[in-house]
């Protein structure tokens, strides 16, 4: 820095004037440290007053793709602003995109060009909701001997979605040509009689009641009336810390609990866009507070998948604790169709709460990812699950695929 050098000048020809007796050396000192002091005072005084607008292009980012960043600074002051240099603060290493040149900017009264034009690219690997900014800008004096930082606006929030793998075809769900969508699987089901009932609620009328798969169920079942337009599924995580194996001081991004849950993540945001897509009304539950947005049915459109990817861009885990008074009406009511889940190793307490998800008559499959651990296969088998296991290396795709072949295996163990 300039500055920094006359003040080194300063301070040796100060020392050889006095050392060797030498006034001139004494005056050229002074006027060394003077003049980054007349620096630092015009850039006190004239102060850089600049706005800043960032955008996102795409505005919404999936995970490993990049995003350009967009800086639109103008100059709001009277008088033209010097040229700086700028740094964007972003929360990745090396914590900030830059250096780059801010050219000169004319007074705010010029109306014609009066801004700059700045960019970069990003390409956040995790999703999440990060801030960037605020702008930095370093500026001088026009001798370049003071020098003062400046932070321009704030910082924004850049969704990055977790990647949604393509599902196709291959797995138990598929769209008829009418465009409804239905199981093709009878998982979990045991005759077409299932097929066409449901619980006996309140206000049913008896003739409607259908005696052998009660006398089945050990429960009052009742004929469906009618086909529904749009088939309902629910899909299920835990999010809760326990069932990952840590606790929120240990929990880091190098943790094996992280890159599970982080795989069911990706596996929530790939079901519930196919199932959606699909033509199926999906509700989303979670063994933790809510924070992950409902998918209405396909007639909405696609943009209830962005508030669904969206609000998976921001889920975390939750402690235990946090789910007192949270689960009692988790379980949706009138809500007829399959059910998928994801999970690692849950606790017992979530693990019984899970298994009771699925209703006698609903086909129920959970993605167990692997941990050692053998209870949550155990005990969702016996509860009526179709179990497939899972590494958190999967691809999504190939895991919905390969439930068919789990399926005997698991009409087996409840026969």
């Amino acid at each position: 820095m300039r500055g920094l050098a006359f003040i080194g000048a300063a301070v040796l020809c100060g020392v050889l004037g006095y050392g060797l007796g030498r006034s001139e050396l004494l005056y050229a000192a002074g006027f060394l440290i003077l003049l980054p002091l007349v620096g630092l005072v015009i850039v006190r005084l004239r102060p850089l007053r600049l706005t800043v607008v960032r955008t996102f292009s795409p505005a919404v980012v999936t995970a490993g793709t990049p995003t350009v960043v967009e800086l639109d600074v103008r100059n709001v002051s009277s008088f033209a602003s010097a040229s700086a240099a700028w740094y964007d603060r972003i929360p990745w290493l090396p914590g900030r995109a830059g250096p780059g040149v801010l050219p000169v900017l004319p007074p705010g009264g010029v109306a014609a060009t009066r801004g700059a034009r700045l960019g970069y690219s990003l390409r956040p690997t995790l999703r999440g909701v990060y801030s960037i900014g605020p702008l930095e800008v370093e500026y001088t004096d026009p001798f370049g001997l003071g020098v003062a930082r400046a932070e321009v606006g704030s910082s924004q929030s850049l969704y990055v979605i977790p990647a949604v793998a393509p599902l196709g075809d291959s797995g138990p769900i598929y769209v008829s040509g009418d465009g409804t969508a239905r199981l093709i699987q009878r998982m979990a089901t045991g005759s077409d009689d299932d097929l066409m009932t449901r619980e006996y609620r309140t206000g049913d009328a008896l003739r409607r009641v259908h005696w052998r798969a009660s006398a089945r169920h050990g429960e009052l079942m009742v004929r469906q009336e009618e086909q529904r337009s749009f088939p309902e599924a629910r899909l299920l995580i835990d999010t809760r810390l326990d069932g990952y194996g840590g606790t929120i001081a240990e929990f880091g991004f190098d943790d094996t609990g992280f890159s599970w849950f982080e795989w069911g993540v990706g596996m929530i945001a790939s079901l519930g866009v196919h199932l959606h897509r699909s033509g199926f009304l999906v509700q989303v539950v979670e063994t933790g507070p809510r924070q992950i947005a409902p998918l209405g049915d396909s007639n909405q459109g696609s943009g209830q998948d962005i508030e669904f990817l969206l609000s998976l861009a921001g889920l975390r885990l939750t402690e235990p604790r946090s789910l007192v008074g949270n689960r009692g009406t988790d379980r949706a009511q009138g809500v007829l169709g399959p059910i998928f889940a994801v999970v690692a190793d849950p606790s017992r307490d979530s693990l019984e709460w899970i298994a009771a998800q699925r209703r006698p008559y609903e086909a129920g499959v959970a993605f167990i990812l692997q941990t050692g651990s053998t209870r949550a296969w155990e005990q969702l088998a016996a509860a009526g699950w179709t179990c497939v296991p899972v590494v958190d290396t999967d691809d999504p795709a190939v895991a919905w695929a390969s439930v068919s072949q789990y399926i005997p295996q698991s009409a087996a163990e409840r026969s």
